[in-house]
């Protein structure tokens, strides 16, 4: 198996996983959503694990049959991006920054405090208790990234993406396909047990 075979092996496993995780979020919730270069990585990683294990006559479906690794790499990634986060200060207001002007050009609403509150598209979903509230965006120097409903208790659920100026326009354009529907919505509620997705 060359690279080149290995890596598109990888970017199909990753994407599998990713897709099997949107039918799974609509019964469990998602878990963490990623920025795309941190899906791109995973596939890169997977991809190298998959050619060196080729080099010991192990295929891609043989790791299949006892492991999840792409699981395992798309873990050790959401690790590194959610909760192995240093930031100074300066970065952390710059990436902050960075993602109420993007937010903004993408005529997004945004009211920046503690955590920054992200009003609902004319035309695109809503969320909260009575179908009216919008999301909110937290970057903290230790945890990353997250995303909630905004209200008060909505649990925040982690986004594996730089802590970059970069990963902040990353992100905005996560928040800004979740707004406009365009993208599964991560708080959707869970389906009746048995229901299918």
């Amino acid at each position: 198996m060359s690279d080149t075979t290995a890596l598109d092996a990888a970017k199909i496993a990753i994407r599998r996983w990713t897709r099997e995780e949107l039918g799974a979020r609509a019964v469990y919730g998602s878990r963490v959503l990623y920025a795309p270069s941190v899906l791109a990585e995973a596939a890169e990683l997977l991809g190298k694990l998959y050619a060196a294990g080729q080099e010991h006559h192990i295929d891609p479906e043989d790791w299949a049959a006892v492991t999840g690794l792409p699981t395992g790499v798309l873990d050790v990634l959401v690790a590194r991006y959610c909760s192995r986060v240093k930031l100074s200060t300066s970065e952390l207001h710059a990436a902050r920054d960075t993602l109420i002007a993007e937010l903004g050009a993408r005529r997004v609403t945004v009211q920046p405090g503690q955590r920054i509150a992200v009003a609902p598209l004319p035309g695109g979903p809503a969320w909260g208790s009575r179908g009216e509230s919008g999301l909110s965006l937290g970057l903290s120097s230790s945890g990353g990234w997250d995303i909630s409903v905004d209200e008060i208790a909505s649990q925040p659920r982690p986004i594996a993406a730089p802590t970059t100026e970069e990963g902040a326009r990353e992100v905005a354009g996560l928040v800004h396909k979740i707004l406009s529907g365009e993208s599964a919505d991560p708080f959707a509620a869970p389906l009746p047990k048995g229901a299918s997705a």
